[in-house]
């Protein structure tokens, strides 16, 4: 259910717009290349990502129906309104894996043949990013996990770079739990590039 459209909402909302920085709509930007790389998908359309997001809130505020309409929560700080961005841009990129899949099941065969695969080899240098990203990441989760979350994350870690999910080891509630974790260290890190 969509948040209703309020004059203070869209006032608070273009205040926040204005409120960003090139350095802000940078790390938006960064962030979002990032995920596309851990989705397999091309990381220089991490720009189109961050605008399409941006867009979706112009279109939210203006309309009051199309587009997102950020809660009152997500405009009280700068702070709390780019997470909100992060929040929509890790949204679309979720979507656009959702279409790959569906286009993938529809295209498995043209014209009798066997469709090519819908992936983008990561060069050298993203894959040394990505190593670099695992080896960090997964540190930081196993210094902050609870001891629960252990085989889980053990789990995640042997299919980072080849898998899309985080395995379900019986529970989803931890893979929901280990996600959190991983995406407010995610951020962290971007915070500090």
């Amino acid at each position: 259910m969509k948040t209703p459209l309020t004059g203070e909402n869209r006032a608070a909302g273009d205040v926040r717009l204005n409120e960003l920085s090139p350095q802000d709509i940078n790390g938006l930007t960064q962030f979002a290349e990032r995920s596309l790389m851990l989705k397999g998908f091309d990381p220089g359309v991490g720009e189109d990502v961050t605008q399409r997001a941006l867009m979706s809130v112009v279109m939210g505020l203006e309309t009051g129906r199309s587009g997102r309409i950020p809660r009152p929560s997500d405009l009280k700080t700068k702070e709390a309104f780019v997470n909100y961005l992060r929040g929509i841009v890790s949204s679309h990129i979720s979507k656009m894996g959702h279409e790959r899949k569906i286009r993938a099941g529809f295209a498995e065969w043209e014209d009798g043949v066997a469709a090519s695969a819908d992936n983008v080899s990561p060069t050298p240098c993203q894959m040394a990013e990505l190593e670099d990203l695992k080896t960090i990441l997964f540190t930081r989760l196993r210094a902050r996990a609870p001891q629960r979350l252990k085989r889980t994350i053990d789990a995640w870690e042997e299919v980072f770079v080849s898998g899309d999910r985080i395995p379900d080891m019986g529970d989803r509630h931890y893979v929901t739990e280990v996600k959190n974790l991983a995406q407010t260290i995610v951020t962290e890190l971007g915070e500090l590039r």
